[in-house]
């Protein structure tokens, strides 16, 4: 995701003031759980004891030389037997967002509740210790360097000192028997998903990857034209919501889509493999299945080749009353009302609640560092088709690698949960229930596809935050006793 879209993740939260601040760093080293050279403090959640912790961590490259400062926010439930308690990492995505948004809007102990936090009985903390990571050059977060910054600011670096970070965590902790799962949110995706093969060749066991609103990385797609012909449930659903459809369309939604998908795969799968065998008639009809399933008009659609393009589907769709739809939720076309909104509410969580005195916090005593601007997408070459893919609407410039099938391979007790919002123009439901479906049986099994009615953050929707930090909490409970 380029640099211009976190931006937009970060300008979504949407924060207040908090209370009055409780006893910090001394009450926090006292629970035994804040190191000494970290912040923190006790607080409580309903009945579960909890420790909030923030720090830095230094991490060194190949040759041993200092490279960044990464910057976490961990949350320690007291329970027994805590060295053998699962631990989930978190990050959002960007490339160049920190994780206010998985923090402070689904998972975190303290979420946004109007003006203010309050404590979230749905965090999935009494499940798992949580670790929230902010990559180099977010949040707190430095890069040692120019130099430094420019190595750190690509998938590859990016995931080596993602794992480095995460090996010595566990190590500080006395952590590497527990179960540990990562979990990551669009872009964060690949990061979860290529970190979990690192720590798997590395000695580290991983109990499962959590894979938000970014699909499954694969590598290059191996049929792109059902893969894109799965998107059109997600689009027959926001044409729905937005009452761009034939009415008869609207009394059974769950039927609309079922038969949308349904129709995807019949008609519009062959039409997308092989455009030029088609004739007029053919080509007619499914330019009228895409207007049925789309609300948009036939003349809207490239008769040539019958691909709708995310970018296509937003701007066009509204294109008569002058609006375009929402990158990560297509029922909206407007941005938020207030992009700094809330701002001062983070930085008194870390500076007053938790005692955190270090650093500038960037993006908001700061500026942006323009890490997605600098990004380097080195897991594979950069192509003119896969950068019109981009520009389209259809993910990153260059394909991911195929890690999860690597991990999985390469760990038998590796269990994967996929989570993707039904009105998110990135990702598509049907198309990730297939992907997963596609994987060798005996890997299939072990993957978990949820659909939400929601978009890109799918927490936003209260109903939906309530089912999704179910299933996350499911997922830390039960994945890695199943796989034994």
């Amino acid at each position: 995701m380029p640099s211009k879209t976190h931006r937009l993740l970060g300008a979504a939260l949407a924060l207040a003031a908090f209370g009055a601040a409780p006893q910090v760093h001394a009450q926090a080293a006292a629970e035994r759980f804040c190191n000494p050279d970290e912040s923190g403090t006790s607080l409580r959640l309903g009945e579960l004891d909890y420790a909030a912790c923030a720090g830095t961590m230094p991490i060194n490259d190949l040759d041993g030389a200092r490279q960044a400062d990464l910057f976490y926010t961990a949350y320690f439930a007291r329970a027994a037997h805590q060295e053998t308690r699962p631990i989930a990492f978190i990050w959002n995505g960007g490339p160049g967002a920190d994780s206010r948004l998985l923090q402070f809007h689904a998972l975190g102990p303290r979420t946004l509740r109007g003006s203010a936090l309050a404590d979230n009985p749905n965090s999935p903390l009494p499940a798992a210790d949580l670790v929230f990571l902010d990559p180099a050059g977010t949040g707190f977060s430095r890069a040692t360097s120019p130099e430094a910054a420019k190595k750190l600011y690509a998938t590859k670096a990016d995931s080596e000192a993602t794992a480095a970070f995460i090996l010595t965590f566990l190590r500080n902790q006395g952590r590497q028997g527990a179960p540990v799962y990562l979990v990551g949110e669009s872009f964060g995706t690949w990061r979860a998903a290529s970190v979990a093969e690192i720590l798997i060749d590395k000695g580290q066991s991983v109990a499962g990857i959590a894979l938000v609103s970014g699909g499954i990385p694969m590598g290059e797609e191996r049929d792109q034209a059902l893969s894109r012909a799965l998107t059109l449930p997600n689009r027959t659903a926001t044409a729905l919501a937005l009452g761009k459809l034939d009415p008869a369309l609207s009394a059974s939604p769950a039927g609309t889509l079922a038969a949308a998908e349904k129709w995807a795969r019949d008609v519009w799968y062959p039409a997308l493999s092989h455009p030029e065998t088609l004739d007029d008639a053919a080509r007619a009809r499914v330019l009228a299945g895409l207007a049925r399933y789309t609300g948009l008009p036939p003349a809207a659609i490239d008769a040539k080749t019958l691909w709708v393009s995310p970018r296509d589907f937003r701007t066009k769709l509204l294109a008569g009353e002058g609006k375009t739809l929402g990158v990560f939720d297509m029922r909206r076309t407007a941005p938020p009302a207030d992009e700094k909104a809330g701002d001062a509410t983070i930085l008194d969580f870390y500076r007053k609640t938790l005692g955190y005195g270090q650093g500038h916090y960037a993006g908001i005593e700061v500026p942006e560092l323009p890490v997605g601007n600098d990004w380097q997408y080195d897991q594979s070459p950069i192509t003119k088709e896969s950068l019109a893919r981009a520009m389209a609407g259809e993910g990153p410039p260059s394909p991911s690698q195929p890690w999860v099938l690597r991990a999985m391979e390469k760990a038998p007790a590796l269990r994967v949960l996929v989570a993707t919002g039904l009105y998110d123009s990135l990702n598509g439901c049907a198309a990730n229930r297939q992907a997963a479906s596609d994987f060798p049986k005996a890997l299939a099994t072990r993957i978990s596809a949820h659909c939400y009615h929601g978009g890109h953050m799918m927490y936003e929707e209260p109903a939906e935050a309530v089912q999704f930090t179910k299933d996350l909490s499911a997922f830390f409970r039960n994945s890695h006793s199943k796989a034994k």
